[in-house]
């Protein structure tokens, strides 16, 4: 029996370290997942800033040349087919802020931040999906409720207050060895799948063009060069060709 208690012990105390160590290496995930969106949005936002009415202005070029070209053609498509051309040219010219979400509150970035990491916390903790039992999912259910709905309040205190008496009334429960090992196993498998999930998003953002653009444009700072800088002058200059080529066809700008 002694055996069977320290084997029990043993099992006990090696997944909770486990746990413990995915848990923590989770919570660094995702701050550098938020770390990265804001990066994104950054560089998104300075792309916006110095190309956007540059990029707008080629666009609309673009499209008086292609509208008067389908003229002289006889061509007889509707401005729809023309706007569409336009989407086209538009998408496939590099245009990060197309890809942003808005990620911070304009009342107060950091009560936001606070909110979304307590969140995290308390659904990672008291998600029902880590219950063994029917009864135990239901109680899951109810607090994952009251959690949900002071998120949806922007409500800081009172996640905190949940925080401190849900902990303390799931923890004060009488709960035995075998149970305690069931709900961190399936825990832990739990863990390993958000953790799957957000590597999975930080590397579809580091892959994604913003981000490869970024990078390209750490690196020409680094050696004293202004890629969006590059890019702006040759804007300008396509904007500046064309514009005289449409003044030559007599064409109204």
């Amino acid at each position: 029996m002694n055996k069977l208690t320290k084997q029990t012990q043993e099992a006990l105390k090696a997944i909770r370290a486990k746990v413990a160590h995915r848990r923590e290496y989770l919570d660094i995930l995702e701050m550098e997942l938020m770390n990265t969106r804001q990066a994104l949005q950054e560089f998104s936002t300075l792309y916006r800033q110095r190309l956007g009415s540059l990029e707008t202005e080629l666009n609309r070029l673009e499209k008086i040349l292609d509208e008067d070209v389908n003229m002289r053609k006889g061509a007889k498509r509707s401005n729809g087919a023309g706007n569409a051309e336009g989407d086209k040219k538009n998408s496939e010219e590099p245009q990060p802020h197309r890809q942003q979400r808005k990620l911070h509150s304009t009342k107060n970035p950091d009560y936001e931040r606070k909110i979304r990491e307590l969140f995290r916390k308390l659904a990672k903790r008291f998600h029902p999906d880590l219950a063994n039992e029917a009864e135990e999912k239901k109680q899951r259910e109810a607090i994952m409720a009251k959690i949900n709905q002071a998120y949806s309040a922007r409500d800081l205190k009172a996640l905190e207050e949940l925080a401190r008496d849900i902990a303390t009334n799931m923890e004060g429960d009488s709960v035995g060895p075998d149970k305690e090992y069931l709900r961190l196993k399936v825990e832990l498998r739990n863990l390993e799948t958000m953790i799957f999930e957000v590597e999975h998003t930080i590397r579809e953002l580091d892959l994604s063009p913003v981000m490869q653009m970024r990078s390209e444009a750490k690196s020409e700072d680094r050696a004293g060069r202004d890629l969006l800088g590059n890019m702006e002058f040759d804007l300008k200059l396509r904007i500046a060709e064309l514009r005289e080529h449409l003044l030559d066809l007599g064409l109204e700008l």
